[in-house]
């Protein structure tokens, strides 16, 4: 088999259900869901699949536990079955998970760190929002975002760069407005995103500082798979360099497309998305269709993935 990378969701992937199958199946993927809960101190059973489940996605201070341990859940199930990420990356709380996966920290700092992520986003929430901007230009509407930050005295980002069509913006939501109107006129779509607040931007600056005074807490080792960093573009195997790049993460934009390009030139060909959708699998597929692409949530159970995986 090719060497694999791994590739972990992000917030956005949460959807009610999320993990239940799994968890029906597989008891190391049900004990993974079972540890994170007495780490976390609460269930996150009614939050995945429960009574709470409808909510989960207004929470990020549970949605982000809830997408990491459920990803983390199917990544021992893969290990079960004799597949591991030969490099391992993730999408905005994505990579807080592949540091897990990777075992850059014990589980348990891991799920304190998620645990944390989430609770100071939350509270940073309510000061802006996100944005996705369809077929403009990336220079075109970067141009966009300095002017109307200009104007309004507030700052409008890019936050993501998810393929050559699909660009993410988070601002204040008078300044998303503004730059919605103006990308009108060059024949583009502005979708608003439902999320809890204007994520890799300034507005987290407060929060930010919060996460790195935390981390300071946690020892960080060399991992033991290896390590892509989004926020740096490059392999990272330096607990304190991994430590570093991890507490200015969540202000860094997320240039997914370079990401898949740099691996690409580091030789990998088959990506599989370890998590419950499908949604990085389709963004790298807009990147290069090329490349051989698996999505655990595309699979009932894991075994029939590894079968794919098998004949590559």
């Amino acid at each position: 088999m090719k060497k694999v990378a791994f590739l972990f969701d992000g917030q956005g992937a949460f959807r009610p259900g999320v993990g239940k199958q799994l968890c029906s199946m597989h008891g190391q993927a049900k004990e993974i869901i079972e540890k994170g809960s007495r780490i976390l101190g609460y269930d996150l059973v009614p939050h995945l699949w429960g009574d709470e489940a409808g909510d989960t996605v207004n929470r990020t201070s549970i949605a982000q536990p809830a997408i990491s341990l459920v990803s983390l859940a199917y990544a021992r199930v893969l290990k079960e079955l004799g597949i591991l990420g030969d490099i391992s990356l993730g999408h905005s709380l994505g990579e807080v998970t592949a540091l897990v996966y990777c075992e850059t920290v014990s589980f348990e700092d891991g799920v304190r760190i998620i645990q944390k992520r989430g609770e100071v986003m939350e509270k940073a929430g309510g000061m802006g929002a996100m944005m996705a901007i369809i077929n403009l230009d990336q220079e075109k509407l970067a141009k966009i975002c300095d002017e109307v930050s200009k104007q309004i005295s507030e700052p409008v980002v890019i936050a993501n760069i998810n393929g050559p069509n699909q660009i993410v913006i988070s601002g204040s939501k008078q300044g998303l407005k503004k730059v919605a109107q103006i990308v009108a006129q060059h024949h583009a779509r502005a979708i608003p995103l439902k999320v809890g607040g204007a994520w890799h931007s300034p507005y987290l600056n407060d929060a930010s500082k919060e996460f790195a005074q935390f981390l300071d807490t946690i020892t960080f080792k060399t991992p033991v798979h290896k390590f892509y960093s989004i926020t740096e573009q490059q392999v990272l195997t330096e607990p304190d360099s991994i430590k570093s790049a991890l507490k200015k993460q969540m202000l860094a934009q997320v240039n997914w497309v370079q990401a898949i390009e740099n691996l690409k030139g580091l030789g990998y060909q088959v990506f599989v998305e370890v998590g419950p959708s499908k949604i990085l699998k389709d963004l790298t597929a807009r990147i290069d269709p090329q490349l051989k692409l698996a999505s655990t949530a595309l699979y009932t159970d894991p075994k029939e993935l590894k079968s794919y995986l098998d004949t590559l």
